[in-house]
């Protein structure tokens, strides 16, 4: 992975679950960028830091012997926007 959406783990439960947390700061350039004025995190990068803690997730399951890929989001909803100062905790259950 060349940018990782995470900060760190405060949950792994092999196989099972895990939970991951990113904290949101001003040193962010993507903060920025996205909508200049208006520091927010892109939905897109929100997405992908949930799609990075399930893939590792799936691929210490797996003892990384393959690459994860995640390859669809039928469909995603956001209720606010994610701000320099907040932190996001991403959530993934094996079943």
């Amino acid at each position: 992975m060349r940018w990782i959406w995470i900060d760190k783990f405060l949950e792994f439960r092999s196989g099972q679950f895990a939970r991951a947390i990113k904290n949101l700061t001003l040193a962010e350039e993507h903060l920025h960028d996205h909508l200049p004025g208006y520091p927010v995190m892109p939905a897109s990068l929100i997405i992908e830091g949930l799609a990075q803690t399930g893939g590792i997730l799936v691929g210490e399951a797996g003892g990384f012997a393959e690459k994860v890929v995640l390859a669809k989001i039928p469909r995603a909803e956001f209720y606010g926007v994610a701000c320099a100062g907040d932190q996001l905790i991403y959530e993934v259950t094996l079943t």
